[in-house]
């Protein structure tokens, strides 16, 4: 996409597909979905829900993994309950709903896939349509979420496979491929996502480690016109 028209694009002075209907954002952890589509979320026709399966269990006295540990958590439901807190400011900021599975991710022993899928399942119940993580898939929780849908399909619902940031923005040096579009956004909804993400302020600082993160993030997508989806 030549530069001034991605540019363009992402400021919504051309045009671009918006999310309507009833639509869910499948999130692997608190604020994988706010990263990689906020702008589109903040941009929805109608109230979309973000759901997040591996939102851990807020009840859970388990010492912390290394992960939440390195964020400054003793337990991982200390970690779940504060991280539950910066999710639902994120999602206010953007129009959203937020939907909290109680699984852990990838640094605790992993529940079973049929009971997350279970449980996937009855939250989805109404949705339209659903996004799901497709790209570059470099966190196995990404890549396990995504194994599942196509594993287990969701019959009768449009489907999308989104970008993930800021994997694809400051960790991955390939390319998508063909097939993605930019989905609609303008300049207002670009803010409330950049207010969103800041949002998850035990996240950002080992996230921003070998660098900032939000501003390669934003980058790349001035350049790609936008946040984007492969619809299948």
């Amino acid at each position: 996409m030549p530069r001034l028209s991605a540019a363009l694009r992402w400021l919504g002075l051309r045009d671009g597909e918006r999310l309507t209907g009833s639509a869910a954002v499948l999130s692997p952890h608190l604020d994988d979905a706010i990263l990689s589509l906020g702008a589109a979320i903040a941009n929805a026709r109608s109230e979309l829900a973000v759901v997040t399966v591996f939102a851990g269990d807020p009840d859970s006295a388990l010492p912390a993994g290394e992960w939440d540990s390195q964020s400054g958590f003793r337990t991982a439901g200390e970690a779940a309950r504060a991280r539950r807190e910066e999710d639902a400011l994120a999602c206010a900021d953007v129009g959203a709903r937020p939907v909290w599975l109680p699984f852990v991710d990838h640094q605790y022993p992993p529940d079973d896939d049929e009971t997350v899928w279970n449980a996937l399942e009855r939250a989805l119940e109404g949705a339209d349509t659903v996004l799901v993580p497709a790209f570059p898939l470099t966190h196995p929780d990404h890549a396990r979420l995504l194994a599942l849908v196509e594993r287990h399909g969701l019959p009768g619902r449009r489907l999308g496979r989104y970008v993930e940031q800021p994997y694809a923005a400051a960790w991955s040096d390939r390319s998508p491929g063909d097939g993605w579009t930019p989905l609609a956004a303008g300049l207002p909804q670009r803010v409330a996502k950049l207010r969103a993400c800041r949002r998850y302020t035990s996240q950002l600082p080992l996230l921003s480690r070998s660098g900032p993160i939000l501003r390669p993030l934003f980058a790349y997508e001035v350049a790609r016109g936008g946040e984007r989806v492969k619809w299948s």
